[in-house]
This record gives structure tokens, sequence and C-alpha cells, in this order.
């Protein structure tokens, strides 16, 4: 993971948002296949109801299953144009 913040809307201070940035699909893989991650949505899931999940970039078949395994709602955002900077 190269980044990772907490993000506080700022027009309602009671909402956040979390980002993270993975160099490629194998290390965002290994972070959905860590067990901690569960025992955090469910935890999460009993203090907020609108969890989803947004991925700003092409993924492959392997990350959307699972995604898929996670039970959260998501949108994927592929990247047609452009590059980035972390």
């Amino acid at each position: 993971m190269f980044h990772h913040t907490f993000d506080q809307d700022p027009d309602y201070s009671l909402r956040f948002g979390c980002s993270e940035v993975y160099k490629k699909d194998d290390a965002l893989l290994a972070h959905l296949a860590n067990p901690a991650l569960s025992v955090y949505l469910e935890a999460y899931a009993a203090l907020e109801t609108d969890l989803s999940f947004e991925y700003y970039r092409t993924v492959g078949d392997k990350v959307i299953k699972a995604i898929n395994g996670t039970g959260v709602p998501y949108k994927i955002f592929k990247t047609k144009l452009g590059y980035g900077r972390v």
C-alpha cells in the first residue's frame, strides 16, 4: 500500500472516507485476503450503513472476484486515459 488516509467530509463532519493506493492487483488481492479486513468490515457495518467501495483503475478478474467476496457494494471506474503519480 502506497497511500492510506482517512478523510473527513467538508460538508458533514461525521462522514468519512478512506483512500488507499496499491501498486498492482497482487497488492490489493493481499489486502482483500487479510483476515483482519473481514473483522474490520463486520465491526464497521455495526456503525455505518452507507459503506461502499470505489475503484479508480482497471482491475483484473481475480480482484473483482475478491471484491465480490467482501459483500460490500462497489463501483469500478475503469481507466481509459492518463496516468497518476502517488
